[in-house]
């Protein structure tokens, strides 16, 4: 069953809440403050969560951990990001219960997870649950090229949430530090690559990935 959270004023800004341990259950605590940072969907640079941190990313697959999902209720409160969900192509009428969730790229301090999050899309075919780690491809803003935007949007659930034997981790393997990223253990079988640098992570780059 899908897990929502009843969003009091999910308007312009995006950012969350998790857990330090490994994908340990989140406190009641930590929900209601998930609450507060779910209602910031823009970063403090103005860049909308529903598209990559950086142009680059555009196309490329990357994972994340879901931290809470929405109901059509709050996506439909949404100001400019419903703007941003409907020039992606996106009909009011595809905006259901847990059509759009939030994932945690980064572990394990507040300031991170809430800063990093990424929203995304969730085609009704492929519900997801607090604590899967899924896979999204990255959208993009519209350029004068390509005068549509695509918005963040998942492709699978690649582990569900508990899973008895978990391919993936935050690496590097220690609680103590803050800027820890996933990795499963199957990534560079099947492409994927270490970005380095601010967005450090693994993702598999566009050309490798196409569009099905």
């Amino acid at each position: 069953m899908i897990q929502h959270l009843p969003l009091k004023s999910l308007v312009d800004k995006s950012n969350s809440q998790a857990s330090r341990c490994r994908f340990r259950k989140l406190w009641p605590a930590v929900w209601l403050m998930m609450i507060c940072f779910f209602v910031c969907a823009v970063s403090s640079a103005g860049t909308s969560k529903l598209y990559p941190p950086s142009k680059d990313q555009a196309g490329a697959l990357r994972l994340a951990q879901v931290m809470t999902t929405a109901t059509r209720e709050d996506i439909l409160k949404l100001t400019t990001q419903r703007e941003h969900l409907l020039a992606s192509g996106l009909q009011g009428s595809d905006f259901k219960d847990g059509s759009l969730a939030m994932g945690r790229v980064f572990c394990c301090h507040p300031s991170l997870e809430e800063g990093m999050a990424i929203w995304f899309y969730v085609p009704p075919d492929a519900p997801v649950q607090v604590g899967d780690i899924v896979v999204v491809r990255m959208g993009h803003e519209a350029t004068k090229k390509d005068s549509r935007s695509k918005v963040n949007t998942l492709v699978e659930v690649r582990e569900k949430k508990d899973a008895p034997n978990s391919h993936c981790s935050w690496d590097p393997p220690k609680d103590f530090l803050w800027r820890r990223i996933l990795y499963c253990d199957w990534m560079p079988a099947e492409g994927w690559t270490l970005k380095k640098g601010g967005n450090k992570t693994w993702l598999k780059p566009a050309s490798d990935a196409p569009a099905k």
